[in-house]
């Protein structure tokens, strides 16, 4: 028995050996197929992608060929009348129910825009010299600037007298202009003046921006065009001499801090930055090239030889202006300091 059992086990040998090989090449068939089948998956979605690329490029290819109009109208087309706006979905709404929102991430919010100063020019821009005639031939002369396109603030005291005639000049002009007086405030509600002028072909004079208010210490700079300083240029003396109609007087600047702001009616800016006559009506601005007053007015102590500088506030102007339907641009966080 012992001799027989190995003999009769032999025949199954070969019969396992065959099933071994076979399992092994239909598994090796099996991962040829697969590798086989996504290579064919692949060649199909890239020439999926190809086919895609080449109609866009053909797109854009037929919309270069189009006048700019045209390109536009087929890039946006009219929405129908009567349809309503697309609404855009919220992605933490969207998906299917039962579904958990994927997290949305939302940007920071950007950083506020640095404060934007008016340049020393921009002032210079937007202030004019005003030649005021009475009826007697008599001139006067003060100060002005832009608050509006064509329109001029000044003192009313600077051109209510000018029954024979009233003429605005500066760089930003070009040449001297007429001005007209559109409308000028009671002797108890300020001294404020609004003048119409027309710039000429060209020009574009600036407009200057309204501060919210003044404080004080705040730093301040006087913008106009003082007698004190006129004498001495020959610029001025040629226009009021009429030797020179088109010529244009410097412009002047001097610096100084808010002494107090004074709460009565109208309410007053008391500052150091020196003014004299012919200052009338040039702005009052702060750092940043806002207004926070008009020039109105010197005030003198006899007993100390002390002057004290009055301009009218910027608040006080803008009322006045704004009843004559002038809306002046005011200080916004991109001007205001810090």
């Amino acid at each position: 028995m012992s001799d027989d059992s190995p003999q009769k086990a032999r025949p199954w040998l070969p019969l396992l050996v065959s099933l071994l090989l076979l399992a092994a090449l239909i598994w090796a068939c099996q991962r040829v197929w697969a590798e086989h089948t996504a290579r064919l998956e692949a060649d199909a979605a890239l020439r999926a992608r190809l086919a895609t690329l080449t109609e866009e490029r053909d797109a854009l290819s037929a919309l270069l060929a189009l006048e700019p109009c045209a390109a536009k109208a087929k890039l946006h087309p009219a929405a129908p009348a009567g349809a309503a706006p697309a609404t855009p979905q919220d992605p933490q709404t969207s998906g299917a129910a039962g579904e958990t929102p994927a997290p949305v991430s939302h940007p920071s919010t950007p950083p506020a825009a640095a404060p934007v100063a008016a340049t020393p020019s921009a002032v210079e821009d937007a202030c004019v010299f005003l030649v005021s005639v009475d009826g007697q031939g008599h001139g006067a002369t003060g100060s002005g600037f832009f608050v509006a396109p064509g329109r001029v603030a000044t003192n009313r005291h600077v051109v209510e007298n000018a029954q024979g005639g009233l003429l605005v000049t500066s760089k930003a002009l070009g040449r001297p202009v007429p001005g007209r007086v559109l409308a000028a405030s009671g002797k108890a509600q300020g001294d404020y003046a609004l003048v119409a002028v027309e710039p000429p072909a060209g020009a574009h004079p600036a407009v200057l921006v309204f501060a919210d208010g003044a404080r004080r210490t705040d730093k301040v700079g006087a913008w106009g065009f003082p007698d004190i300083v006129g004498k001495n240029d020959p610029a001025y003396r040629s226009l009021l001499t009429g030797k020179d109609l088109t010529a244009m007087p410097e412009l002047s600047y001097t610096e100084g801090v808010v002494s107090a702001v004074l709460d009565r009616k109208p309410p007053l800016v008391v500052h150091t930055a020196p003014i004299s006559p012919g200052n009338s009506g040039g702005p009052l601005v702060n750092e940043r090239g806002e207004v926070v007053g008009i020039n109105t007015m010197i005030s003198l102590d006899e007993g100390s030889y002390r002057q004290a500088s009055i301009a009218l506030t910027a608040a006080d102007l803008m009322r006045f202006l704004a009843a004559q339907g002038i809306e002046v641009k005011k200080a916004t966080a991109a001007t205001e300091a810090p």
